[in-house]
């Protein structure tokens, strides 16, 4: 595959992406857990797709492998890193709103569930029966 088709392709996939985590950050916002669950599923595939088309000789895991040369000087490379790192921080966007959204959810269990208990321990004594009001 040429360097442009390559790049090309990594572009669409990268702008699918980005589409993609706006729809995330949208049903994130408005608790629609349905549309996040397809939508999440989306963005694992692109993701996927996105790495097993990077060049592994750009990964700065992988050992440096003389088989495929990849022009670093063509401007479409810095696009795609930029669109890539725009795709990063959407990510970042959307983990820190859904840690936000789960933290409210634990807040109001935990006021819930303590309050229930207090609740009980006020209505009842130790032998299970009702207390009397003083």
């Amino acid at each position: 595959m040429s360097d442009a088709v390559l790049i090309r392709e990594i572009l669409t996939l990268g702008n699918q992406l980005k589409n993609s985590l706006e729809e995330e950050f949208i049903a994130l916002t408005e608790k629609n857990l349905d549309h996040l669950e397809t939508v999440q599923q989306r963005k694992v595939e692109l993701l996927q797709s996105i790495q097993a088309q990077w060049p592994q000789e750009l990964s700065s895991e992988a050992p440096e492998s003389p088989a495929i040369e990849v022009s670093m000087s063509d401007p479409l490379w810095d696009e795609a890193r930029t669109l890539l790192n725009e795709c990063k921080e959407a990510h970042i966007r959307n983990d820190l709103l859904l840690k936000r959204q789960l933290e409210v959810v634990r807040t109001v269990l935990s006021s819930l569930t303590q309050r229930s208990a207090d609740n009980h321990s006020a209505l009842y004594d130790k032998m299970g029966r009702m207390r009397r009001k003083r």
